[in-house]
């Protein structure tokens, strides 16, 4: 999906949000999350039509307006601005993980995370991350071993190669080992061409994709009985903790909500 984030306040009802929304805005994810680039449809399709790679290759080579490119892990450092580094770990064990689960009054198994079993406060961090940053063309429901890591490492402050991990996710839909390839990271993908290649040609058709917006929050808590398959109950009070903690003059949030099956947010 790729989508740029929503980043303002939170509508009415959602106060007690506004540590969230603070929090993602001040993250080492906050520029890749924000970022809103004309993505160009013809250059995504090139890219992704002409790339090659084999398994253990740390480039991707490919072709856009006929001339030749390229997409390092480097590239996706430098661009998003992760603000990690080559050695930092890509996934924590699962013990370890285990108790920043718990912490997020997580009330599932794992692995994987079951996203509609988080707290709605930390329900709505996995959700962005899986929409904004993951290479996820479907699947909004779960999330996998790396991408739990992911987001704990966000919340915690822990080292954590995004840029490596991001790369790893391209690496996979090239269509020299993967048939099924599709246009995969279109918002990033963009940046990258236009920061290392200023010399292509803006093109007229433009790709189509979304941006979150306040709707969002409307997963939270839903009302509707004919959507509703999970109630959402913990006897825990939300704890607020890490890049994401309290801030001031907040209402406090509803401990327990009605979890509806996720669609694709508008």
């Amino acid at each position: 999906m790729n989508v740029t984030c929503y980043l303002t306040d939170p509508p009415k009802g959602f106060e007690s949000y506004k540590s969230l929304i603070v929090g993602l805005n001040t993250c080492r994810l906050a520029h890749a999350l924000r970022e809103n680039p004309i993505i160009r449809e013809d250059w995504i399709k090139d890219f992704w039509n002409n790339a090659l790679a084999k398994k253990g290759d740390t480039i991707i080579k490919s072709k856009v307006q006929n001339k030749e490119v390229s997409i390092s892990e480097q590239d996706f450092r430098e661009v998003l601005l992760f603000g990690d580094a080559a050695n930092d770990p890509v996934y924590y064990t699962k013990e370890k993980v285990t108790e920043v689960l718990n912490k997020m009054s997580y009330k599932g198994s794992y692995p994987p995370t079951t996203k509609k079993l988080l707290h709605p406060y930390w329900r709505f961090l996995a959700h962005v991350y899986l929409v904004c940053i993951s290479g996820n063309n479907s699947g909004i429901n779960t999330l996998t071993i790396r991408q739990t890591s992911r987001v704990v490492s966000l919340v915690e402050g822990w080292k954590f190669n995004y840029s490596k991990c991001i790369f790893d996710d391209m690496m996979a839909n090239v269509k020299t080992l993967n048939e099924k390839y599709w246009y995969k990271f279109p918002r990033f993908l963009q940046m990258i061409l236009e920061t290392k290649y200023p010399q292509l040609q803006p093109t007229v058709k433009i790709h189509d994709t979304k941006i979150m917006n306040h709707m969002v929050f409307s997963m939270l808590n839903q009302k509707s009985k004919e959507n509703v398959r999970v109630k959402y109950e913990n006897k825990k009070p939300l704890v607020k903790f890490g890049v994401f903690s309290k801030i001031t003059e907040e209402v406090p949030a509803p401990v327990n909500a009605l979890v509806a099956e996720d669609t694709m947010l508008r």
